[in-house]
């Protein structure tokens, strides 16, 4: 990693963002912005458009630029990760959102544990506003990423908007600048409405780091708009593709092993998809987190974004027997994951649970998880 890529990342680690100036030169920006224009226009009015299924030809450019070094490859070293693929592009059009960590307890670790990862293994996750007009409107609250919530900070909810924190500070991009960051950073953005909004947003997850997701993707991305794009990037999406499809082969290898009670299988697999042997148990908690969604939607017709294609694909490999029985594996940890009664703590996106927000379990490691398989 070059000097200047090192002081990126360590900036980026220390204060769960860095803005990156001049992403894209002044003589790009105008087709960059007709670009954008167009496919928002196409697309059903909302406040962001999903640019993949309303991009063509003539407007191919914009997301072309996201496959390029300057986007992914650059979101690739910042990962300090052998390889990346996104999982979702839009155009952001208007903002105005209250303070929140993008994390919910539902399919993810307790904070705490996330945090402890990211410090030892990197962010598995980044994501990107990348402005094509300037953009004023984001607000962070440096290394709130690497804490938990403030004594003020849980005070607010996140329907009170940008009110004043303690630390706030303006992600001010103008046309052409990009910030990445990792995103269960406290931030909120301010209203737009007298203002044109277009800035691209997107994540970029690792692959092959020391560490494994910090989520399950329900939804990775598409490959239907292969045809609107140059022969060059239509291959750099199948590879894409082909990353999340090994991925998933991974985790199906993981649950397998856990079903079958196989200790040796699963201490392989359980390597294979995170490799680092610290914070390995959030890695465990994730995977219960999918089981569990898993067996909520395998016989339901529900489409929600947590049984998007990618959990449907996952799904359709266990039987439901096969579910029940590997929830069973996950019981014990997943009571270890609960309180008495609900709780609740502002500005994440989740309401009361009885999932704990920050603690991981306490004396539970790898070995006691194995360990609990034989018993109900």
């Amino acid at each position: 990693m070059s000097a200047d890529l090192d002081k990126q990342r360590n900036a980026l680690l220390k204060d769960g963002f860095v803005i990156v100036r001049g992403m894209i030169s002044p003589g790009e920006l105008e087709s960059f912005r007709a670009s954008s224009d167009a496919i928002v226009d196409a697309a059903p009015s909302s406040s962001r458009v999903v640019i993949t299924e309303w991009v063509d030809q003539q407007s191919a450019d914009v997301l072309e630029f996201l496959f390029s070094d300057r986007a992914f490859g650059f979101t690739r070293d910042m990962l300090e990760s052998p390889d990346a693929a996104p999982l979702g592009m839009w155009i952001l059009c208007s903002a105005n959102t209250g303070w929140h960590r993008d994390i919910h307890p539902f399919d993810m670790a307790p904070l705490d544990g996330l945090q402890e990862d990211i410090r030892i293994n990197g962010p598995p996750y980044l994501q990107w506003n990348i402005a094509l007009c300037d953009d004023p409107f984001l607000h962070v609250v440096p290394g709130s990423h690497l804490r938990r919530n403030s004594s003020e900070e849980s005070k607010i909810e996140r329907s009170m908007g940008l009110i004043p924190l303690t630390g706030t500070l303006k992600v001010d991009l103008k046309a052409g600048d990009g910030v990445i960051y990792i995103n269960n950073i406290l931030h909120a953005a301010a209203n737009s409405e007298s203002t044109k909004r277009r800035t691209l947003h997107l994540g970029y997850q690792a692959f092959g780091g020391r560490g494994f997701s910090h989520f399950y993707p329900t939804v990775s991305m598409c490959t239907e708009f292969l045809d609107r794009i140059s022969t060059e990037f239509a291959e750099l999406c199948r590879h894409f593709d082909s990353l999340h499809e090994t991925r998933r082969e991974e985790v199906i290898r993981v649950l397998l092993a856990i079903l079958d009670r196989d200790e040796a299988a699963y201490a392989e697999a359980i390597e294979r998809i995170h490799p680092s042997r610290y914070c390995r148990m959030v890695t465990v908690v994730v995977l219960s987190k999918t089981a569990y969604l898993m067996r909520k939607f395998k016989n339901s017709d529900e489409r929600t974004y947590h049984n998007g294609p990618d959990m449907q694909k996952l799904t359709a490999r266990f039987s439901t027997e096969e579910l029940e029985e590997l929830w069973c594996r996950f019981a014990i940890l997943d009571r270890k994951l609960q309180a008495d009664e609900e709780i609740y703590e502002p500005l994440f996106q989740s309401g009361p649970t009885r999932y704990f927000f920050y603690e991981m379990p306490e004396d539970f490691g790898m070995d006691d998880f194995v360990n609990s398989w034989g018993r109900d």
